[in-house]
């Protein structure tokens, strides 16, 4: 459809000068505000337009000289909009301004989908916006069944107002809550869109994939299980109700053999570090046990460290044989601290290489939720990451989202929704995803790594989880959360739900 008609012989005439092309084609939400002007045209001097225009406007069921300021009044919607114009060539407003109604219903499913999506495997309580429900916009459920054009289909089709909304739910209101229409870059948008709207934001796993993700969460519970037993009231600030962590990095890293990285610096806190020692970095666990016991290893003098801030480095061999080169640093400082000192590593690495492409080593950061959203460091961070003399081509942020810090609940740690919502400062999307699905955060981590590729940028994937334990395995949890650990009780563990 010509978005503004009078351009169709090559001229460019004011809708008040000379005269207008014919009209023949149906009106549609992208030439409502030219239609609304002709009209304006049409209430103070009808002369000026054409024979064409002054007919179909002739046709209309309305017509009082009260609208010329205020634009076109709500009409009676249409039992079906793919229906052809009437026999005189009229059709009514209403077809378009409910069209421009559906538009704007998906755009704020875009926009605010995440606020209703299913994130929280706790299903703590969570806002509830109205504006992407269909009768905060005036639709009955006969308007469910109207036709409409929605760019969101794949292939290009009319679809049911019905099916449109259930593709909305299934894209943004489902296990994974985007937020992106803060990128002001409409190609990003766009992109990301696409991918996400066009596969419904589900990724199909073949069956040896989702046995990988078992055989890692697998991994995960048993590891957990056995440093409860054989060393009960030691510290190490275990992973339990966030054992999807270790799926997700397994399922990150294969991702990065795949798109030619080759080294990989890792920064996180003490939170599932042995975990991740054990499970992804390939440390000996004969050698993490024994420090369990190691007098020499424990804080004294200024002299060593505790088991859960040592580093290690390895290479991981992928499912397709490529070689990755992972180096977790060491951790002594404040949890967030290690942050600059990966991008810096990596940073020198690249330089060091000759890589001005930066795309053979990426950065992985992993997070948690209450030190992201409270310490400057990270802000700090996030503010180089596009700076030219800092920049590491993108780097990958994933939260550990246990959705408390040490004994504080968010509304009390924090003035924002997200934890997360300090990254909006930088044009990147945030992935906010239930831990309890497995398949959701394999479509995740998929979408980050090719968003990083393509863009080279940083992005964020929020893992929504909880703390089966305390803070620390000598601190009772529900003595100062007492609702929270009531319903982490009634939680099934991630493996058994995935199993």
């Amino acid at each position: 459809m010509t978005l503004f008609p009078w351009f169709g012989d090559g001229e460019s005439k004011s809708p008040t000068m000379g005269r207008i092309s014919e009209v023949n084609e149906l009106p549609s939400s992208l030439n409502l505000a030219f239609l609304e002007s002709l009209y304006k045209v049409y209430l103070r001097d009808s002369a000026s337009l054409s024979r064409e225009w002054v007919r179909y406007f002739d046709g209309l069921s309305q017509r009082d000289d009260s609208h010329i300021e205020s634009g076109f009044p709500l009409s009676p919607v249409p039992e079906n909009l793919s229906a052809p114009p009437s026999t005189n060539g009229t059709v009514s407003i209403g077809v378009a301004t409910l069209q421009d109604r559906v538009s704007e219903l998906v755009r704020n499913h875009r926009a605010r989908g995440h606020l209703v999506a299913r994130i929280d495997p706790l299903g703590l309580a969570r806002p509830q916006p109205s504006e992407i429900t269909p009768e905060s916009y005036g639709f009955t459920q006969a308007d469910l069944r109207a036709r409409v054009a929605c760019e969101t289909a794949y292939p290009r089709e009319l679809l049911t107002l019905q099916e449109v909304l259930e593709r909305l739910r299934h894209t943004y209101c489902g296990s994974i809550g985007a937020q992106f229409m803060h990128i002001d870059d409409l190609a990003v948008r766009k992109w990301l869109q696409e991918r996400m709207e066009r596969t419904q934001n589900q990724l199909e796993l073949k069956r040896e994939e989702r046995l990988r993700i078992l055989a890692k969460l697998t991994d995960a519970t048993v590891f957990e299980e056995f440093i409860r037993k054989k060393f009960p009231g030691a510290k190490s600030f275990s992973l339990e109700g966030a054992e999807s962590l270790i799926s997700l990095l397994d399922l990150l890293i294969e991702r990065a053999g795949e798109q030619g990285i080759d080294q990989m610096v890792l920064g996180m806190a003490h939170r599932g570090r042995l975990n991740v020692l054990a499970n992804i970095m390939g440390k000996s666990m004969r050698e993490i046990f024994r420090e369990f016991e190691a007098k020499d290893l424990e804080p004294c003098a200024g002299r060593g460290d505790v088991r859960y801030h040592l580093g290690h480095s390895n290479t991981y061999t992928t499912a397709r044989g490529h070689e990755v080169y992972l180096a977790l640093n060491f951790n002594p400082s404040h949890v967030e601290f290690v942050n600059p000192v990966a991008l810096g590593q990596m940073r020198a690495q690249q330089d060091r290489l000759g890589d001005r492409e930066r795309t053979r080593g990426m950065v992985l950061l992993i997070h948690g939720d209450a030190s992201f959203a409270g310490e400057g460091i990270v802000q700090e961070t996030l503010n180089l990451s596009r700076l030219d003399g800092y920049t590491v081509g993108g780097t990958l942020h994933v939260i550990v989202n246990n959705q408390i810090g040490f004994t504080t609940n968010p509304g009390e740690g924090r003035s924002s929704i997200y934890a997360t919502d300090v990254a909006k400062m930088l044009q990147i999307p945030i992935f906010h995803v239930n831990g309890e699905d497995l398949d959701a955060v394999a479509q995740v981590v998929r979408l980050a790594m090719d968003f990083r590729r393509e863009f080279k940028r940083d992005v964020v994937i929020d893992l929504y989880c909880y703390r089966r334990r305390g803070h620390n395995e000598a601190d009772e949890p529900s003595f100062t959360q007492p609702l929270m650990y009531r319903a982490i009780e009634q939680c099934v563990p991630v493996r058994e739900n995935y199993l």
